[in-house]
């Protein structure tokens, strides 16, 4: 999920037809607006979206090892093949603008890598390879102060670390919140999706399989919880002009699984 100008866009996992994502206004989001199409994209195996300045999409292809920038003036799209450094898992875009990708290496032995690509060519400008305790990775972004957080962790892999790291240029870690799995006081479970108040610069972690949203500062503190139950929340956007969380959540309605969003004005 991510907006530009007034509109908030929806990357759908396996939408109807080639209807990838839905459009709705950022002021009333319960209205939708229109879908757009991209036919070079496919229905499947989307895993992250993110905007620019420049009026543009960008989208990762886990299954096609891909980075789609779609320009929503003109509707041109480029193709930017990440097969020689990994699978995108996740995208954001960094302060300077660059596009930062949270890749795995697949167990291929190689390390996990964060990529930063440039905007407007895809050109690869960075490649920072993560101390090797940093297993799964699940998204990324780059404070102000040019630091990274990195979360990473494994559902069904309780004893391996669930942690919200800050990472430097060389890929370790300087600080971190979390350790073993678990949903206590100072435990994450499968913390998947990462955003940023760049004006506070606190972090809110989707601590996934604790059906919760948590709080962190700058320096990785605990502020507070933002209990979500019953639902899963699975990814997160914050909308700086309006301090509107967007937190995507998987839940079970009339007996199916779907996606919904919840809104949450902090």
């Amino acid at each position: 999920m991510t907006s530009v100008d007034e509109e908030l866009y929806l990357l759908l996992w396996s939408p109807p037809d080639n209807s990838q994502i839905a459009v709705y206004s950022i002021n009333n989001y319960n209205r939708q607006l229109r879908y757009l199409s991209l036919p070079k994209f496919g229905r499947y195996y989307p895993c992250g979206m993110v905007s620019c300045k420049r009026q543009c999409l960008y989208m990762a292809h886990l299954h096609n090892s891909c980075i789609y920038r779609y320009h929503l003036g003109s509707e041109d799209t480029s193709e930017w093949s990440v097969s020689a450094i990994g699978k995108p898992q996740s995208l954001s875009e960094t302060p300077s603008g660059k596009v930062l990708v949270t890749c795995h290496s697949q167990d291929t032995g190689k390390p996990d890598k964060l990529v930063e690509l440039n905007a407007v060519s895809g050109q690869c400008v960075r490649e920072i390879a993560l101390q090797s305790d940093i297993k799964y990775p699940q998204h990324s972004v780059q404070l102000t102060t040019g630091e990274y957080v990195v979360c990473h962790g494994k559902l069904n892999k309780h004893d391996d670390l669930h942690r919200v790291c800050i990472v430097g240029d060389d890929g370790k870690v300087t600080r971190s919140y979390g350790g073993q799995g678990g949903s206590d006081d100072g435990r994450l479970y499968v913390p998947s999706h990462l955003a940023v108040d760049t004006k506070s610069q606190f972090i809110f972690v989707c601590d996934q399989e604790n059906k919760r949203v948590v709080i962190l500062s700058p320096t990785l503190e605990f502020v507070r919880y933002i209990d979500q139950a019953p639902s899963t929340p699975r990814q997160l956007y914050f909308h700086q002009a309006t301090r509107h969380l967007f937190v995507v959540q998987l839940g079970r309605s009339t007996g199916r699984w779907g996606f919904s969003v919840n809104v949450i004005q902090l």
